[in-house]
């Protein structure tokens, strides 16, 4: 991706894009900055996916999509506020679509709540409750 640091300033950096089913709902995004640690957020994985096609976020996160340099591809913008400052990144949208795609592989879109009803479940079984024992 790029980090535009100013109107007319733009630099690559590393990023590295996660997503871990046990946080079914959040996809990570972090990026390192010359002589600084590590920036990592936590955000909607449905926000990065509404953010390619049409603007979506309000406040700390926004994705949207702009105009490309080729007609036939756009770019998907990731603007992201703290107390800190602002950091404005500017990726491709198809390396996005990708990586949406493996992570609709390991869960599909919709399928969260069930991971959670699931977790939900073997907890109480497995702390002792939720089951009968039948006496016999």
């Amino acid at each position: 991706m790029s980090l535009q640091v100013t109107s007319e300033l733009a630099f690559d950096v590393d990023v590295r894009l996660r997503y871990d089913a046990a946080d079914p709902y959040a996809v990570e995004l972090t990026f390192h900055l010359p002589g600084d640690p590590p920036v990592r957020w936590v955000f909607a994985r449905e926000l990065l996916l509404d953010g390619i096609s049409r603007s979506t976020g309000e406040g700390d996160i926004v994705v949207e999509p702009v105009p490309g340099p080729d007609p036939d591809f756009q770019d998907v913008r990731i603007r992201l506020r703290s107390p800190a400052g602002e950091a404005v990144l500017y990726s491709p949208a198809l390396p996005l679509i990708a990586f949406l795609g493996r992570t609709d592989r390991l869960l599909p879109m919709g399928g969260e709540q069930t991971v959670s009803d699931l977790d939900a479940a073997l907890e109480l079984i497995l702390n002792g409750h939720g089951h009968s024992r039948r006496a016999g």
